[in-house]
Parts: structure tokens; C-alpha cells; sequence
């Protein structure tokens, strides 16, 4: 099985690609089912996250799909333009594939180092595509291998300890329009790990108001209760309150799983006016985004996405090179270790295939020995036998022999015979001898 790599992250592709790219879970199982029903002898996986969209295949060495094939299939899916799927899509084969994606599970790939984010989110990307019937036996090996690796390097370097978060940017970031934070009053936009992430922070500033709305109140609610929210200043509160939250809140973040923004300028501009010129500070988190990009152009409004945290995110972590270093090296040995695995199930399939159309041969050829010896009708005799059976041998070889040396194509310029003969001489334990004469093979019908 031959290990593929096709996606697109945050450093390929803006903001408004991988909005048209994302998948929720209803989207990505129906993606997988159709790659299932396209390409049935592969194995599939897709990963599809604020930063990321990446789906990950096995498939037998000479079958489709191809990345072209992958690239077509994107395509249609999302209606997004051909040519920027082309030139924002990175592809990795085998080896390469592995490392990718133990990369992202150990957030060497993120846009925060050490996201503790992504290793959940690739367990929920393993998991949904183990429930479609579109995980076997190599992606098991590969995204399980990549979680335990991910939790190894994790608890050895410390890589994702004291990190800097995108929340901890959006804070930063927000401190350049207030002073401080002891009178506003904050409103989260849902109730995911990013959300949680970002209220964490936030309370560090010690608000006087820190308030969250979710379309299932009970989740704010429970998420309120997590974080130890409580009073009259504090807590979830009901979806159709938005409006007026958003008349009374300074600083708004929002990362939910709309598919359009829950927030459009038709809605927010009219509440400009009670809002009385005060400075508003939002940044969305989610993709596709929440809030409408034209809200960002209106007066004393500071609208930030996860692209304009991307370059200030990366700045602060570019320091920690020999932890990355130390991490790489700790995942190589879980990487050959995992690619070893797959490869010694390849060859297992390989022997067992082959012990079959051996099997076969033999088979085939014993039926036919049989019948001759029978016809013989009781004048049989040593040396007729003998004949029969040295016949058998010969065509059993030819048969044999036929198999590999039929794929030896000699008038190719660009064949490479040296490896062949090379691995012929290994494979069988040949020495080299001195010239003789060659018997042409003959399959002796």
C-alpha cells in the first residue's frame, strides 16, 4: 500500500481558501464515503481544522487515485477554484505522508508550537473516519502511531508548556485598544476548545464582565460552570440575546461551526448607535469565519481573523528552535518505527499473494501431469515416468520463471536492469558463473 498526503494549511493557503475547503463532520463522512465508492481498495482519512484541510489515503501501489485524481475531487466537492487548489495544495508520498502527520499531531505544524488543540482534533479525525468503515489496517497503524508519538514528545519536551496560544496573542492584541480590562465586559461566541482556550486568558486580565451565548445555551452554560463563572456579571446566556450583548460588549470573540457568518454588517450596523462610539475589539477564531470582514471597516471597530494573528503568533515562537529540534528527533524513531510496521505487513501480503499464484501454477500443472499419467493405460513404464515427471518440472519452471522475467522489458532504454539482476542474485542466492549456454524459456503448452 502506497501512503498519500493531500492538503492545505495556513501557511499555503489564506483565510478565504480554506473557508471554501473546510469540512464539519457532516460534510468530511460524506467526503469519505464518496472516496470509499470511488476508490474502494483505499483507505481514507481527512483532517479539517481552522488552520487545515488534509486528507490522508493507502492505496495499492498502482491504483488510482493519483494527487491529480485527489485534486478533482476537492474540486467538486467544495466548488472552490481549480487553479488555487492546485497552487495551495501540498502533497507528500510514503514516508513523507507519516512525518507530516505526526508533525501536526505533535503541534510542529501549527500556527502556535506545541497546539495542544490539534492532537484532539486528529483523534476526532481518526475516529470519524474509523465509524465510516474508511479506516483499515494501514491508517490504523499511521494515526494511532501518530497519537502516541504526539503524547511521547509532548511529555518529554514539554513543548506545548508556557506555550504563547492565538488567545494569548488576541490579548496582546486587544491591549494595544484598552489599557486595561477591570470595566468591559467580554462576549464568547460559542462554546468549543477555542472558546474555553480563550476565556482562560481573558480571565487571567480579570474583566468585570465575562459572558457567553452558544445556539444550545445549556453548553455556554456548562462551559461557564467549567471555568468557574458564576454571578450576575458572569455565565451563558440565551442565543437570542446577541444584539443586545453585542451593544454592551468591549471585546468579542467568537469560534463556533457556522458555515456563513452569524454576525453580517446588515446586522451589526444598526447597533452602532446605541453602542455610542465606543471601541469595540473582536476576533474571530473560526473558519469559516463568524463575523462579517465588512464589519472591520465600520468606526471605532478592530476586527481580527486568525491570518492577522498568524505573523505576531509566529514572532514569539521563533525562538524555541532547539525544543522543535529535540522534538523532530524524538519523532523520527516513532516514524521508522510506525513505516517499519506497514512495510513488514506489505511484504506479509506480498509473500502470501505470491505463495497463491505459485499455488495456482502448480495446481494447474499437476491436473495436467495427472491426465497423462493416466493415459498411459497400465503400459506405463520407469522411464515413462521419469519423462513425465522431468516434463512436469520443466513446464512448472517456465511458468514460474515467466512471472518476472515477462515485466523485463530489455528494449527500454530507461530500465534499470542492474537492480533487477541485483535483486534476482539476492533474492535466489545466485553466484555469479562463468558464461554458459542459455536455455530459452519455453512455456510448452
Amino acid at each position: 500500500m502506497r501512503l498519500l498526503m493531500l492538503g492545505f494549511n495556513h501557511r499555503t493557503a489564506p483565510l478565504e481558501l480554506r473557508e471554501a475547503l473546510a469540512f464539519d463532520n457532516e460534510r468530511a463522512a460524506a467526503a469519505l464515503h464518496e472516496l470509499r465508492q470511488r476508490y474502494p481498495a483505499s483507505e481514507c482519512a481527512l483532517l479539517s481544522t481552522c488552520n487545515r484541510t488534509e486528507f490522508y489515503l493507502a492505496r495499492p501501489i498502482h491504483d488510482p487515485p493519483t494527487i491529480e485524481h485527489l485534486r478533482s475531487f476537492i474540486t467538486q466537492q467544495t466548488g472552490a477554484d481549480a487553479d488555487a487548489i492546485h497552487t495551495a495544495s501540498i502533497h507528500r508520498e510514503q514516508e513523507e505522508a507519516a512525518t507530516h502527520l505526526f508533525r501536526v499531531s505533535a503541534g510542529l505544524d501549527s500556527m502556535v508550537l506545541g497546539e495542544p488543540q490539534v492532537l484532539g482534533q486528529v483523534k476526532r479525525a481518526y475516529e470519524l473516519a474509523d465509524g465510516c468503515g474508511a479506516v483499515g489496517p494501514v491508517l490504523h497503524r499511521l494515526f494511532q502511531g501518530a497519537i502516541t508519538a504526539s503524547k511521547s514528545v509532548r511529555r518529554q519536551t514539554g513543548i506545548d508548556q508556557g506555550r504563547t496560544s492565538v488567545s494569548s496573542v488576541a490579548v496582546a492584541f486587544a491591549k494595544n485598544i484598552f489599557d486595561h480590562f477591570g470595566d468591559k465586559t467580554v462576549l464568547a461566541i460559542g462554546a468549543g476548545e477555542m472558546i474555553k482556550a480563550s476565556l482562560a486568558s481573558l480571565r487571567r486580565e480579570n474583566p468585570k464582565r465575562l459572558l457567553l451565548i452558544n445556539r444550545t445555551q445549556q453548553r455556554a452554560i456548562d462551559l461557564a460552570k467549567q471555568l468557574e463563572l458564576t454571578g450576575t456579571d458572569h455565565g451563558g446566556r440565551a442565543w437570542d440575546d446577541m444584539d443586545s450583548l453585542l451593544i454592551e460588549a468591549d471585546i468579542v470573540v467568537s469560534c463556533t461551526g457556522a458555515t456563513e457568518p452569524i454576525v453580517t454588517e446588515s446586522r451589526f450596523k444598526p447597533l452602532l448607535k446605541k453602542r455610542r462610539g465606543r471601541p469595540l475589539f473582536m476576533l474571530d477564531l473560526a473558519v469559516p469565519r463568524d463575523l462579517d470582514p465588512k464589519i472591520g471597516s465600520l468606526r471605532n471597530v478592530y476586527l481580527y481573523n486568525l491570518d492577522d494573528l498568524q505573523q505576531a503568533v509566529e514572532a514569539t515562537t521563533s525562538g524555541r528552535r532547539e525544543l522543535v529540534n529535540e522534538a523532530e528527533a524524538l519523532l523520527r524513531g516513532h516514524i521508522d518505527r510506525c513505516m517499519g510496521e506497514i512495510r513488514h505487513r506489505d511484504i506479509g501480503r506480498l509473500v502470501k499473494q505470491l505463495r497463491q499464484r505459485l499455488n495456482d501454477i502448480a495446481q494447474e500443472e499437476q491436473g495436467r501431469t495427472a491426465k497423462k499419467l493416466a493415459s498411459l493405460n497400465g503400459q506405463s513404464t520407469e522411464q515413462a515416468v521419469e519423462d513425465l515427471i522431468a516434463q512436469h518440472n520443466h513446464r512448472l519452471v517456465n511458468k514460474i520463471l515467466h512471472l518476472p522475467l515477462s515485466q523485463l522489458d530489455r528494449s527500454d532504454p530507461d530500465a534499470s536492469m542492474g537492480f533487477y539482476a541485483a535483486a534476482l542474485r539476492r533474492l535466489f542466492d545466485l553466484k555469479d558463473q562463468p558464461d554458459m549456454p542459455m536455455d530459452e524459456a519455453s512455456s510448452d503448452t
